[in-house]
């Protein structure tokens, strides 16, 4: 399984979830803004455990779901699920840390959440961190939130980092 992969399967793993911005969440009661975002950092802290059965109960159970993972597109819950299930042993080698979320709302029971993170992944060589951004669009269904779409992706390495930490 690629590092790329790991820390984008991790969906949005959002573990060290940081404050809203008041502005990005204008017209959101700040009850849903408290809800949204302690679902988001729930989210991120079932993709550090790699737990996938607690990441899937997440997604809402429709064709519509839908996944981007560095431009590995998944249409519908079940297949989001068979990629999640790759995740399998992989606790403890990967932690995802999310920025500053900005939460907006999207009309009456959906929420848009923007954020940034950092990935950092172990190897026997020591770790890499990987920056990227997510996307989470959330749906409130049955009184709880579920993902309709999210959308991972991560920035290339440096390569004058690369150097660096290899000299």
């Amino acid at each position: 399984m690629n590092r790329t992969f790991v820390a984008l399967a991790c969906a949005g793993a959002l573990a060290a979830a940081g404050a809203v911005r008041p502005s990005a969440a204008a017209g959101h009661p700040d009850s849903s803004r408290a809800e949204v975002q302690q679902f988001v950092k729930s989210y991120v802290e079932a993709q550090n455990r790699a737990d996938a059965t607690a990441m899937m109960e997440m997604f809402i159970r429709k064709p519509a779901a839908s996944s981007i993972n560095e431009g590995r597109l998944m249409h519908g819950w079940e297949a989001i699920r068979d990629a999640a299930d790759e995740m399998a042993g992989a606790e403890g080698s990967f932690k995802l840390a999310l920025g500053t979320m900005e939460i907006a709302s999207l009309g009456a029971g959906n929420a848009l959440v923007v954020a940034p993170f950092t990935l950092t992944v172990g190897s026997d060589d020591g770790s890499t961190q990987i920056h990227g951004a997510l996307t989470l669009v959330l749906e409130k269904a049955g009184g709880k939130w579920k993902i309709i779409h999210e959308h991972q992706s991560a920035q290339p390495p440096d390569e004058d980092e690369d150097q660096q930490e290899g000299d």
